[in-house]
């Protein structure tokens, strides 16, 4: 996107964000809408989000939050899990939001030596992540207890079943420390740890505890000092590539775990080109690579102007259980929600202190319709509800997710109706009409909404027209032939009577 263009989708991104031109969603909404078109130009959107409530710990009746650095949902149970860093605690809770029990205590259970067992208790020390999990009927609490260097596997009594600590051997860097930062785990109770300081990607140990090595790593951005070195090693010895500064790939910043499980991470930096959200499969390889998203941008696009670059840090990542995925700028404080085709629904919230803002973002997680997202200094959980409009969108999508093509024709209709800038009704429209065969009608929803489902709705339109014509096409190129054919003989009949006349009147003359 060049340059002067870039400086406009940023004006306008910021006129939409702190004016009211969206008449749509409730004055008392703190944020408006926008969305951006696929040129990459912010439009005005209705609202898909909007604010149920806001909560403290005061309402929870467990004295203030101190720095809410985390949040896990147990989509089973239904129960919150929140990490309270700095009064050393995980606050358990409901969807409600209205009463809590603490974890602040454990017990080592008979499962550790026996000089451990008999420790009456062991605390935290700034934990920073917190995973939930279920195996054998029981519940599974997984606790990044960074300044403790270890990952804490609990019961929900607070009885330790293990302890992950930093990993032996030459495979874990000696001069990197184990500070844990965020926790998942499969569903063979591997686990995976996220350690600020390593850019090899994940810690990965086995359900007892070995460590199985680096998972996920992100690529090494493509900078000058990358180029510069692949020139300089053409030529120089080993020692002294030794000597030049080592590009290495970003660390990850968060992650999350799907249903299908499948692994997502995100990385922070600003500066990140390349895998900033990751799909992975098993092998840790990225399935978006696959499917043609290297370079997709996701956040707010990143724009210098007036002396100020802005652009955005995603830190958390959540995957609900239809397949969307919500990322968290802590940047710009504002929460994107994809599809699973990473076509861009919504965005909302923003900077500052009113209800639906934040100043520290820190966490976000979904259960049913509503989106939950933890702010460490205003130590708050910000619940959100879809919108008429934002409940719509989703019927549309889950309609044609599940193969209900014609259905989810007059839904996106509607939505088109009701905000005619929500380019994504228009994919939705493209994409009904091309499943339904009427290619030609996809081609004009497609049309200046993407170039990718024109191209494809095009082909299949030129072979329609080809299949359509084809009996007409044929009969017209075999005349065309017999008649040629014809022509071909009469001119040679014609050619040798000519030439037969001419010999006769050599001869005439010749007597």
């Amino acid at each position: 996107m060049p340059l002067f263009k870039k400086i406009g989708a940023f004006g306008t991104a910021a006129v939409i964000a702190l004016s009211s031109l969206v008449s749509a969603v409730s004055a008392d909404e703190a944020y408006n809408g926008y969305n951006y078109n696929w040129w990459g130009d912010p439009v005005p959107s209705q609202n898909g989000y909007v604010v149920q409530g806001v909560y403290s710990g005061a309402n929870l009746g467990i004295g203030s939050f101190n720095e809410i650095n985390d949040m896990f949902v147990d989509n089973e149970t239904g129960k919150f899990y929140l990490v309270d860093t700095n009064n050393q605690r995980i606050v358990i809770t409901d969807e409600n939001l209205n009463s809590a029990t603490i974890l602040d205590t454990f017990k080592y259970g008979s499962e550790f030596p026996e000089e451990k067992s008999v420790v009456k208790q062991t605390t935290l020390n700034t934990p920073k992540g917190v995973f939930v999990t279920h195996y054998g009927g029981k519940t599974l609490i997984y606790i990044a207890d960074s300044m403790n260097s270890r990952v804490l596997g609990c019961y929900e009594d607070g009885t330790i079943f293990f302890e992950y600590t930093r990993p032996t051997g030459d495979l874990y860097d000696a001069e990197i420390s184990f500070r844990p930062d965020k926790v998942i785990v499969d569903n063979a109770l591997n686990v995976y740890v996220v350690i600020p300081a390593i850019t090899n990607g994940m810690v990965q140990f086995s359900r007892e505890g070995n460590f199985n090595g680096y998972y996920g790593a992100n690529r090494v951005e493509t900078t000058a000092e990358v180029l510069q070195n692949a020139f300089y090693r053409l030529f120089m010895t080993r020692e002294q590539m030794q000597k030049r500064t080592k590009a290495v790939a970003i660390e990850i910043a968060n992650c999350d775990i799907d249903d299908q499980g499948f692994i997502y991470t995100v990385t922070s930096s600003k500066n990140a080109d390349k895998d900033v959200l990751k799909k992975l499969n098993p092998s840790g390889e990225n399935i978006y690579l696959n499917m043609g998203f290297d370079n997709m941008l996701f956040g707010d696009y990143s724009v210098y102007y007036n002396g100020t670059t802005y652009a955005s840090s995603i830190d958390d990542v959540e995957v609900d259980v239809n397949g969307n995925i919500f990322l968290l700028d802590f940047s710009e404080k504002r929460i994107f929600q994809y599809s699973d085709e990473l076509d861009l629904e919504f965005i909302f919230g923003g900077e500052g202190n009113q209800k639906g803002l934040f100043t520290s973002p820190t966490a976000l997680e979904t259960y049913g319709s509503k989106v939950y997202v933890t702010d460490g200094r205003k130590n708050t959980i910000t619940v959100f509800k879809s919108t008429e409009f934002g409940e719509m969108v989703h019927n549309a999508v889950e309609m044609f997710n599940r193969g209900l093509y014609q259905e989810a024709k007059e839904p996106f209709e509607e939505i088109i109706l009701r905000d005619s800038n929500y380019w994504f009704a228009y994919i939705g429209l493209g994409n009904a009409y091309y499943t339904m065969g009427d290619h030609q009608k996809a081609m004009e929803y497609f049309y200046m909404n993407s170039r990718g489902g024109y191209n494809r709705a095009f082909k299949e339109y030129r072979m329609d027209a080809i299949r359509r014509y084809f009996n007409v096409f044929m009969i017209v190129v075999i005349v065309i032939i017999v008649v040629l054919i014809v022509l071909s003989r009469i001119l040679k009949i014609l050619k040798k009577k000519k030439a037969a006349g001419a010999v006769k009147g050599g001869d005439a003359s010749a007597v």
